[in-house]
């Protein structure tokens, strides 16, 4: 099931969308091209869908960016999926899965970190609820590679605690955690594991602002023990 998790996402929400006949075909084509591009051909393959305004369309974008980042190799998102479930004592597996959702197919870290922004809103604006997950771990982690090196999920965590009162960290973070909750998590839906206790706890016990969201969150990860509202860390 992991092994087809993005491509099985896309067909279930292409199938959904209203379209012309002619761009149904289009989203057709892009879908049937991502199916076997590698990174390199995925650009490609979105290229095909250009100009279309439609949640089909923006599930392609979302899923591109996801194939030009080499994640229709199994052994990539299996990796992501791995850190979670073999998570250790130490409430580890949140911060290594974001560290191998960690986008870098681009050529610096800004543009990293602007097409996982893009993946983020593509997927968001597809309403589908595993790719805005997994989109918005991506996100988190790939936003804090633009002011340090991630090659560890120690990397990640080094850098959420000496930016807790960042404010553009803040606002990175919390803007993904509450839209993660508000799509795979509010009431009383789960579909992302010890994630939603996590973003639960956080939410409920803040204002609900991205700045307040943020920065709670960095403190839950980072420090030890973390704060008496954080759950599920």
């Amino acid at each position: 099931m992991k092994k087809h998790m993005l491509l099985s996402l896309m067909v279930l929400g292409v199938g959904l969308v209203s379209c012309s006949e002619k761009e149904v075909d289009k989203i057709a084509d892009a879908q049937a091209c991502l199916d076997k591009a590698t990174p390199a051909e995925a650009d490609g393959c979105v290229s095909k869908v250009a100009g279309i305004e439609s949640s089909g369309a923006d599930l392609i974008r979302c899923v591109g960016k996801f194939v030009k980042e080499g994640f229709n190799d199994p052994a990539k998102i299996i990796t992501a999926m791995d850190a979670l479930e073999n998570e250790s004592d130490d409430g580890n597996g949140s911060m290594a899965m974001m560290t191998a959702l960690k986008f870098s197919a681009e050529t610096t870290a800004s543009a990293n970190s602007e097409s996982a922004d893009e993946a983020f809103s593509y997927c968001t604006s597809a309403n589908s609820k595993g790719l805005i997950f997994l989109s918005g771990l991506a996100k988190t982690s790939t936003f804090f590679s633009t002011i340090g090196p991630i090659t560890t999920p120690a990397d990640l965590e080094n850098l959420m605690n000496t930016n807790i009162n960042n404010p553009a960290a803040q606002e990175a973070v919390g803007s993904a955690i509450n839209t993660m909750y508000q799509t795979n998590c509010a009431n009383g839906g789960s579909t992302s594991g010890e994630f939603c206790q996590q973003f639960e706890s956080v939410v409920g016990s803040t204002n609900g602002s991205n700045a307040a969201v943020g920065e709670l969150l960095m403190q839950c990860y980072t420090q030890e023990p973390p704060p008496a509202q954080c759950q599920g860390f």
